[in-house]
């Protein structure tokens, strides 16, 4: 069975869809959120942080067409990395799949997308989160 990439950020709650959501803390003395795990507060440095859970929609803040990946890169070169912002107010960064780099516009409605790929020299498969465009219906 398929497994998070980083569960620290990505929780998995169906395998085989695959389905989950993006997580981090937020602050309770300045309501700043975080993706992913923190001690204290990126901005008020208080150690007052719960856990939250993301929504799966957020929208093209910036991105870039990768041409020399990270060692061990399983995708397919050239790509493109997105900085995606969400409502919530963390930018998450990750690839920008099913768009041809013509049609990408700065603060297009983006969808989270999970993907399985194999990880590794095991041949063992890990969930991924990358972004697409998000559909009409998605939106409301």
């Amino acid at each position: 069975m398929s497994s998070s990439i980083d569960d620290t950020r990505l929780i998995i709650s169906d395998a085989e869809e695959p389905t989950g959501s993006l997580v981090g803390v937020k602050c309770e003395d300045c309501n700043v959120a975080v993706f992913g795990p923190a001690k204290f507060c990126q901005s008020c440095t208080s150690d007052n942080l719960i856990d939250i859970t993301f929504g799966s929609l957020g929208s093209l803040y910036s991105y870039t067409e990768v041409k020399v990946p990270p060692h061990g890169w399983p995708g397919e070169v050239p790509y493109i990395l997105a900085e995606v912002a969400l409502p919530e107010g963390p930018h998450v960064l990750a690839e920008l799949i099913d768009i041809h780099h013509g049609d990408i516009q700065i603060g297009m409605a983006l969808k989270l997308a999970l993907l399985p790929v194999e990880y590794g020299t095991t041949g063992s498969t890990k969930i991924v989160y990358k972004w697409r465009p998000a559909q009409p219906s998605e939106l409301s």
